[in-house]
């Protein structure tokens, strides 16, 4: 009885030593004395160091996995964010420590707890392409539609080329057309992705609306086209895009195309029936647009598609050959005087004149 006692005022001793430790020492307490893990309270859960790292951060970022299980009763209340907004599920997740965050989930974590950014650990998982903890997440009611503070969800943080993530969130139900602020994308129109055909290709067999603007008037198809992204492009118009849509500046995806030299794009876009006579709101076909950004091969393209270089534009009465003279496009300049002696040539020997 006398030694049960002599114990107890051991461990009463130590817990009251345990009140002025901080996090780390707390751990190393717990690890060299177990027992006293049953008598701490949310005071000592809740301490904080210099990082705003508590003692169960410190225990992710050891990987000590039994203690979870020891302390686990305190982890739906006890967590906490550090100093940059993670809680300790954050941190394994980013750890990518599949037995870490599986048993701190079984102990109760907070799937919806917001990082600093407003991030949630199935945000974390996605960009990090963690499959495993991804659907271990989601099999736990993890919300694939879950936005950060940008409005972004788990579906556009799916950077990888590995699909099955972006798989895993359809099946689980996440909003295909949810925007991003300030500029209004969509995980169609993310610019890591908008390369990448077959992800692409998943998005549009699940719903993904094709016909959204962004805050600049563009649509996928405007956006695939300016990166010359053929493959992209065909596989748009397999699914209908629809090709004459204006940005607000006028562009439709033919002018797009012009301004980036895209011509394995326009090649695609004239091909399923596009306008070559559109003109922006400042009144430029689509040679006046491609003389001006000095693009040769486009330039070319353009005349043999029979576009007249002799067509001055509505606002400033530029033809191209101004337009390419005025930015110094040298290389614009040989190919439209080049055509202009070739039409001519070809005129002299229609009418037999000698030279």
């Amino acid at each position: 009885m006398a030694v049960h006692r002599h114990r107890q005022l051991q461990l009463e001793l130590i817990l009251m030593v345990a009140d002025y430790l901080r996090p780390l020492d707390l751990l190393n307490l717990v690890q060299g004395i177990p027992q006293i893990a049953s008598l701490l309270s949310s005071r000592h859960m809740r301490a904080q160091d210099d990082n705003g790292f508590t003692i169960f951060h410190l225990i992710v970022e050891q990987g000590l996995k039994s203690l979870i299980e020891r302390l686990d009763k305190w982890i739906p209340r006890g967590f906490i964010p550090d100093n940059e907004g993670w809680t300790p599920l954050h941190q394994a997740v980013r750890k990518a420590n599949y037995r870490m965050v599986k048993a701190l989930i079984d102990a109760g974590s907070d799937l919806s707890a917001r990082g600093y950014n407003g991030k949630t650990s199935l945000h974390l998982a996605c960009g990090g392409n963690a499959v495993e903890i991804v659907r271990l997440l989601l099999d736990h009611g993890a919300n694939p539609s879950a936005k950060d503070y940008d409005e972004r969800t788990p579906l556009h943080d799916a950077y990888s080329h590995d699909i099955s993530v972006r798989q895993m969130l359809i099946t689980a139900g996440a909003d295909l057309d949810p925007r991003q602020v300030p500029r209004g994308l969509t995980p169609l129109y993310y610019e890591p992705m908008i390369a990448r055909e077959s992800v692409i290709r998943i998005l549009l067999e699940a719903g993904a609306d094709l016909s959204i603007q962004d805050m600049s008037g563009d649509t996928i198809l405007h956006r695939a086209t300016i990166h010359n992204f053929a493959n992209v492009v065909r596989l748009l118009l397999e699914f209908g895009v629809d090709i004459t849509v204006r940005n607000v500046h006028g562009y439709t995806p033919v002018l797009v195309a012009a301004i980036g030299g895209s011509d394995e794009c326009l090649r695609l876009l004239l091909k399923a029936g596009a306008d070559l006579s559109v003109m922006d709101n400042h009144g430029r076909s689509a040679l006046h647009i491609a003389a001006r950004a000095g693009r040769e091969s486009t330039v070319r393209l353009l005349v043999k598609q029979g576009m007249d270089i002799a067509a001055r534009d509505s606002r400033r009465g530029w033809t191209p050959m101004c337009w390419a003279v005025n930015y110094e496009q040298k290389g614009v300049i040989q190919v439209l005087e080049d055509t202009q002696t070739n039409r001519f040539a070809k005129f002299a020997r229609r009418v037999r004149i000698k030279f």
